[in-house]
């Protein structure tokens, strides 16, 4: 297991200008075991050693995002504020957490008046670099050596013209976990997930005839029809510029685009109208509807690493069976799997003390701190100095080497924050609801990317200068 490789980092050179997610918000990480010999060997390193002191008094206001993905990272944070406070008496950093529906029109109001955080966090990639381009998030490899950077993975979802926009604490993958118990009671083979389309579906279909609901989500949020593009529509794709030059409206693109979404959309409309997903998807919120899963109320669900690992001390480890989500596209990115730093930290431009927050951020990477996130919220810290050999729990070693097997991709890390609330979520809606078709989701897509392009044609221009660069 090569924590280099983890979530694109072995990417092609022209698909490393990725950017992410999350409305997705993907949500949760994993929860991994690791044994005492690491955080021993790790802890031995003191504190006092890699934290510099401020010279002068320092305020850092720092909004900060992740409790959705990593239950528990707030408490870490918390912790680790106090610890470099300590170390840094003139340093005091004030934490304002924020949730999935502040994330990121907080800090477009802030942006506006160049007021509020010094740090923030944003989902990846086009959440973090369309700001960047307009001017608003300063590049953190200006204040920080590559010595330092080089531990960080897959840097390049926040990489562009060479410059490191924002920095990655932690990865999450997003698998298929079925629960063993429910498919050994609808005569299924409880140790074979399905990896086929046509596995899936029999599945489902048996699940279904013996009254166990088959896949449990929530689509109230919008974000399981967005998860549902992020690895579906994935799967159509050959490459990501398929993807960028159809909202970009570059030649016959958009038209190719708006093929494949009614195709991807037409899918999930079959999953609803064959009872394959919780009738009240659409009463529920992602999260909700992943409570199905541990209720031993649905057989399957797509979900995190983490999730994964919480769950399964709810129905018990030998009842949790995990694999990549079934292949139904044909494309060549079909073969992708979805991992993804989800979220990152970057330093806005109006703050005044730009090296101070890069300090504090690089200082979380430390292996001390890195080791304390895995210990304490079960995350895979995103560094390649963390002991990953020292993982011993099965189901996370199984979830790490999902992680690290080969190339990753979230695709809606590169559609524009507009795009993916403004028709990514509503459209999916429209099928999980049945108020709408496939037509008229594909429809919706359409319309929105014009509004955009109409409403914002400098971040439709930044965007368009982006794609034609990755």
């Amino acid at each position: 297991m090569n924590r280099e490789v983890c979530a694109g980092d072995a990417l092609s050179k022209a698909n490393r200008m990725k950017s992410s997610l999350k409305k997705h918000v993907t949500r949760k990480l994993l929860s991994i075991a690791c044994v005492g010999s690491m955080i021993l060997t790790v802890a031995s390193l003191p504190l006092s050693s890699v934290a510099t002191a401020a010279s002068k008094k320092t305020d850092i206001t720092y909004w900060f995002w992740g409790e959705s993905d990593i239950p528990g990272i707030t408490k870490w944070m918390t912790q680790r504020i106090a610890t470099y406070e300590h170390l840094n008496p003139n340093v005091k950093i004030s934490l304002v957490p924020q949730s999935n529906t502040t994330i990121i029109p907080s800090f477009t109001l802030a942006a506006q008046s160049k007021t509020g955080p010094d740090l923030d966090t944003q989902w990846a990639t086009l959440p973090t670099l369309l700001p960047a381009l307009s001017g608003d998030v300063t590049p953190i490899s200006n204040f920080l050596p590559k010595s330092d950077t080089s531990h960080w993975l897959s840097t390049n979802e926040n990489t562009y013209n060479g410059k490191i926009y924002a920095m990655p604490l932690y990865m999450i993958g997003v698998p298929l976990v079925w629960n063993k118990k429910l498919f050994k009671e609808a005569g299924l083979n409880p140790n074979v997930g399905p990896k086929t389309w046509t596995q899936f579906l029999a599945d489902a279909k048996a699940l279904k005839a013996h009254g166990i609901t088959p896949i449990g989500m929530g689509n109230k949020d919008g974000y399981f029809g967005a998860w549902m593009f992020a690895i579906y529509e994935k799967q159509e794709l050959n490459t990501l510029t398929q993807l960028t030059e159809g909202i970009a409206g570059k030649g016959n693109a958009e038209t190719k685009l708006l093929a494949s979404l009614k195709s991807m959309y037409t899918m999930l409309q079959g999953l609803i109208k064959d009872g394959y997903v919780n009738s009240n998807v659409e009463s529920l919120t992602l999260d909700q509807g992943w409570q199905l899963f541990p209720q031993s109320k649905a057989a399957m669900s797509f979900t995190t690493d983490g999730n994964v690992l919480s769950w399964a001390k709810t129905v018990g480890e030998a009842n949790v069976g995990v694999e990549k989500p079934p292949t139904w596209g044909t494309g060549k990115l079909a073969s992708t799997y979805d991992v993804t730093q989800s979220s990152d930290e970057f330093i806005t431009s109006w703050s005044s003390n730009k090296q101070a927050d890069a300090n504090f951020l690089e200082w979380l990477h430390e292996p001390t701190n890195m080791v304390a996130l895995n210990k304490e919220t079960g995350a895979f810290p995103a560094d390649n100095q963390f002991p990953v050999k020292d993982i011993t729990d099965p189901l996370a070693r199984q979830l790490d080497e999902l992680d690290t097997s080969g190339q990753s991709i979230w695709l809606e890390n590169y559609i524009p924050p507009q795009i993916d609330s403004d028709a990514d979520q509503p459209a999916g809606q429209l099928i999980t609801s049945g108020s709408g078709t496939p037509t008229q989701a594909v429809a919706l897509w359409k319309q929105q990317i014009s509004l955009w392009e109409t409403q914002q044609p400098t971040q439709f221009k930044e965007f368009s200068t982006w794609a034609a660069g990755a």
